[in-house]
């Protein structure tokens, strides 16, 4: 039986920053924790476990009500914990706090969730918004990501992955599931990219460039056309089948969104400000994630 099965723990949303930290690099870290109000019924079962990241300036109840992933029914067959970035920002941007490592502090929580929670080890996965979402493609071109099984990220900055592999200080050589949802009207991370100025956490790579380097880190040839699923109302799904994996690298697109976690219902965090270019409800990006997630586990998913 692995470590932390049999323990009971109480169901629902733990916001309580002074009995979930940990210390790191000499900063004391936090995060919060969403456990199914049935896990005590099954706790010497192994549960999915969802690592969820908030955007730059943002904290972990602001991505909870952001992905909602307690919404759905699929959901709460998760344990999900949503770490909280030094300062409310991560490393893989210029702006981060210097000294964060939050690498380590990753994988000391992976290592905290399995020792008091019965963890899939299997099933573990990570998704984030913004520069949330940049660090989640961090860590699958790092090690740690070997310990998840599929990544998924809306409006994702990548500041750190701005080439195929020829930068030596971005040799990303992994292979990963990769699903990443834009917008056509982003401006704080635009899909066509931009070069690093004043007020961005770097240069950020054109998202279709982007979407065919994981193609080719996961086995697909230079220059191998992606097919292009156009038969939805305002977006569309580029999908790669790469390696012997169908579709193991997916990017939505929607022409009219801003710098937004797609919402069907429109009461997440990024839809609750006003004018924020997040109205468009024809996709619901966490029905989408939860789907993803379900298709892979660390025994069907590429790894290296």
């Amino acid at each position: 039986m692995r470590a932390g099965c049999g323990t009971p723990h109480a169901g629902g949303y733990s916001n309580g920053k002074s009995t979930h930290n940990l210390e790191v690099a000499g900063n004391t870290r936090y995060y919060t924790i969403d456990v199914p109000e049935n896990y005590n019924d099954k706790r010497n079962e192994p549960w999915p476990l969802i690592v969820d990241f908030h955007g730059a300036n943002k904290d972990a109840a602001n991505q909870y009500n952001n992905s909602q992933y307690f919404a759905e029914p699929r959901g709460e067959e998760y344990i999900v914990v949503y770490p909280e970035g030094l300062g409310g920002k991560w490393e893989s941007a210029s702006y981060a706090e210097k000294g964060a490592d939050d690498i380590t502090f990753i994988s000391d929580l992976l290592d905290q969730m399995d020792k008091n929670y019965c963890i899939n080890s299997d099933r573990v996965y990570a998704s984030g918004k913004s520069n949330g979402g940049g660090f989640v493609d961090m860590m699958a071109c790092s090690d740690l990501g070997d310990s998840f099984a599929a990544f998924a990220m809306a409006s994702a900055a990548l500041y750190s992955d701005t080439s195929f592999r020829d930068k030596a200080v971005n040799k990303c050589i992994k292979s990963r599931a990769i699903l990443e949802s834009h917008g056509g009207k982003d401006t704080t991370v635009p899909y066509k990219g931009q070069s690093a100025k004043k007020g961005t956490g770097g240069e950020s790579p054109d998202i279709q460039d982007w979407l065919s380097w994981w193609a080719r880190r996961d086995g697909c040839e230079k220059g191998e056309e992606p097919t292009v699923d156009n038969n939805h109302e305002g977006y569309n799904i580029t999908s790669y089948s790469c390696g012997g994996f169908d579709d193991v690298v997916q990017g939505y697109y929607v022409p009219d969104l801003n710098h937004c976690w797609p919402s069907a219902d429109g009461n997440n965090s990024d839809s609750g400000a006003r004018e924020n270019g997040c109205s468009f409800r024809g996709l619901d990006f966490t029905s989408v994630v939860l789907d993803w997630f379900e298709r892979w586990n660390r025994t069907n998913a590429p790894q290296n």
